[in-house]
């Protein structure tokens, strides 16, 4: 995969999240050098293979470890309910702009407020 820094940095992430902070024993554990864990966590090329087993390694969601999609837990949790197929469905449907309109409206409004 191409120079990412984006992508470095959600390695650089996912690595402290789960306190590791030896890159010799991650990279021993993954069985690659050290550099190679460097030129990742600083956006350089990795292999699929590489990503998957350092996604695994990390208990991470190789969506948001390579693509920055959904969230890092985001793995843990594939079910999707059927209200969260219907808004889905319905996204789909409309213009990029509507999209964006309504994913902004969602982040505007805290998780914790209801409408009563």
């Amino acid at each position: 995969m191409a120079h990412n820094p984006a992508r470095g940095k959600r390695i650089r992430e996912a690595i402290a999240r789960r306190q590791i902070r030896k890159v010799h024993a991650l990279a021993a554990e993954l069985n690659v050098s050290v550099a190679a864990v460097s030129r990742w966590q600083s956006g350089g090329h990795t292999s699929l293979d590489s990503a998957c087993a350092l996604a695994q390694l990390l208990d991470v969601s190789l969506d948001w470890l390579l693509l920055g999609r959904g969230t890092m837990e985001w793995h843990k949790d594939s079910t999707i309910s059927q209200t969260e197929l219907q808004w889905v469905l319905a996204l789909r449907s409309r213009s990029a702009m509507i999209q964006a309109s309504l994913i902004n409206l969602l982040h505007a409004i805290p998780p914790e407020q209801s409408l009563r």
